[in-house]
């Protein structure tokens, strides 16, 4: 926890320094974009071998179902800081961007509300097949919503739209790499988790 902490902190304040960098030129966006990326490899490098612990502790179920929703609820939860900070404060102006803080955290919450249920499953070594079933749908609805979200975004050209003129009000472009790559981040792990439960199952 502390580590995934401190890797939020960080790439949050470089995000919104380097997004508030954009007007002195575009190669601040390019390093912009290079920190998301690195930041989602690096969530998604925490989150497998956390994972990859339990497992070869031959921990429950239960368990390994607990650290995949944590790992996706801050996942969302970087996206829900990094929106606003730099749309909050006025580093970069988009109108909408509140409509996907509410809704990053309010799933990043479902998310940690799941991890905290299943966490408490697992102490009591109880094995909730509703529950870890609700993992698994949650898992793939992720995964498809997310790669839908990734190819969207390329489809419609809003990951280069930080080389062009910037419109009053809709930089949108600082946000568009918190999404994309925060998606990409929960394709994996949501993939890992599924492949990880039909493991353990076997």
């Amino acid at each position: 926890m502390i580590l995934w902490s401190l890797i939020i902190a960080i790439s949050i304040a470089l995000l919104a320094y380097t997004a508030g960098q954009r007007s002195e030129g575009v190669e601040m966006a390019y390093v912009n974009i290079a920190i998301a990326a690195i930041t989602s490899f690096i969530f998604v490098i925490l989150a497998l071998r956390s994972n990859q612990r339990l497992r070869t502790t031959a921990a429950s179920r239960m368990a390994i179902a607990a650290d995949t929703a944590f790992s996706m609820g801050l996942v969302y939860m970087w996206g829900t800081i990094g929106l606003a900070i730099i749309y909050g404060t006025g580093i970069l102006t988009w109108k909408e961007w509140w409509h996907f803080l509410l809704a990053f955290l309010a799933i990043g919450t479902i998310c940690l509300i799941m991890a905290a249920m299943m966490h408490g499953k697992a102490k009591a070594a109880q094995e909730d097949e509703k529950l870890l079933t609700y993992g698994d749908y949650g898992a793939i609805t992720q995964m498809i919503g997310m790669t839908i979200v990734v190819l969207g975004l390329l489809i419609d050209g809003k990951m280069v739209r930080f080389m062009h003129d910037q419109r009053a009000n809709w930089q949108d472009w600082g946000a568009n790499n918190i999404f994309f790559f925060g998606a990409a981040a929960l394709i994996v792990i949501s993939a890992h988790a599924l492949w990880t439960r039909k493991r353990v199952q076997n």
